[in-house]
């Protein structure tokens, strides 16, 4: 019984392997040629003759690879171009790496077999590539769930959140309100019991998340009086820079070099830690507290680089 013809798509990748495998096989007769890829003679003879047409750009007798097959047995010459087994290159390999690691993170907990089958085939990739790339959602997909869930519900939320204006990590009860972005950044406005006030908070900055008990308390939303810190300050250089870093919205407001400027936020923190990036571009003309606030903080920061730390 002959064997069925194979598609191109197959035929093509076999003319791949053929050239390194006779390449290391010379003189190997046709049959025992078609056995091991198993494809009839005539089938073989008509892949031959097709290498035997293939070579380098130019394509005269020099650059085309040299066949001999009439005798029976099959030698192979002028083929160093393609001598490499069919392999994917490191560049298809990290892309490989990359989609496995979105991958496994999109797939359900209970589906452990998945897990196992997926981190199997990475670590196979990654022995040949190494560690050179790795990729994971900047938000866990399990917290949102719990936000649009803790919202439909209206139910408060147990977080444990890390407070990047104070590098602190805290936990904290808060009430969903609405999700949101800024600047690019996933972010959540909910009623936060712990500062007893609106807050925004980061998505990609929950370190956990879990439904509370409790029930949303409309009435204590409600009764919020946010507090708002603000300071006058005048920009001395680096003007357009700088009034992005405040949020003040340039495209609203003339830029003026030495115009004073009020700027506000519900976290004197916030505030704090943005004079002190401006390296001394910005004034403090209003609040006298922030000014001493940052004076000192200043004064800390270089006190740590003449001490034996940096020594």
């Amino acid at each position: 019984m002959s064997k069925a013809q194979t598609t191109p798509i197959a035929k093509a990748a076999r003319l791949l392997d053929l050239v390194p495998y006779i390449s290391t096989h010379q003189g190997i007769s046709l049959k025992a040629l078609a056995s091991e890829f198993d494809v009839a003679p005539a089938e073989l003879l008509d892949d031959l003759n097709t290498l035997w047409m293939c070579g380098l750009p130019g394509y005269t007798p020099l650059e085309l690879i040299d066949l001999s097959f009439e005798s029976g047995y099959v030698s192979i010459r002028n083929a160093e171009v393609l001598q490499k087994v069919r392999l994917l290159t490191k560049e298809e390999l990290v892309v490989i790496a990359i989609g496995l690691d979105l991958l496994r993170d999109s797939i359900p907990a209970e589906r452990e077999d998945l897990d196992l089958a997926i981190t199997s085939l990475a670590n196979k990739v990654k022995g040949l590539i190494g560690e050179v790339a790795a990729i994971a959602p900047s938000v866990n997909s399990a917290h949102r769930a719990v936000i649009l869930r803790a919202m439909k519900e209206r139910r408060d939320i147990e977080i444990r959140y890390h407070s990047l204006i104070r590098d602190e990590i805290s936990d904290r009860t808060i009430t969903p309100i609405e999700i949101g972005e800024d600047n690019g950044q996933e972010t959540l406005l909910a009623y936060c019991s712990k500062a007893k006030a609106f807050r925004t908070f980061r998505l990609d900055n929950f370190l956990s998340a879990t439904i509370s008990e409790q029930k949303s308390s409309t009435s204590k939303v409600d009764q919020v009086q946010e507090d708002v810190y603000t300071a006058k300050c005048k920009i001395n250089s680096r003007l357009r820079t700088t009034l992005e870093r405040f949020r003040l919205d340039t495209t609203v407001i003339s830029p003026k070099q030495g115009e004073i400027y009020e700027v506000k936020s519900f976290s004197q923190d916030w505030l704090l830690r943005n004079f002190l990036s401006t390296l001394g571009n910005t004034q403090i003309v209003d609040s006298p507290e922030l000014a001493q606030l940052v004076t000192e903080k200043a004064r800390v920061t270089l006190d740590l680089y003449r001490s034996k730390v940096f020594s």
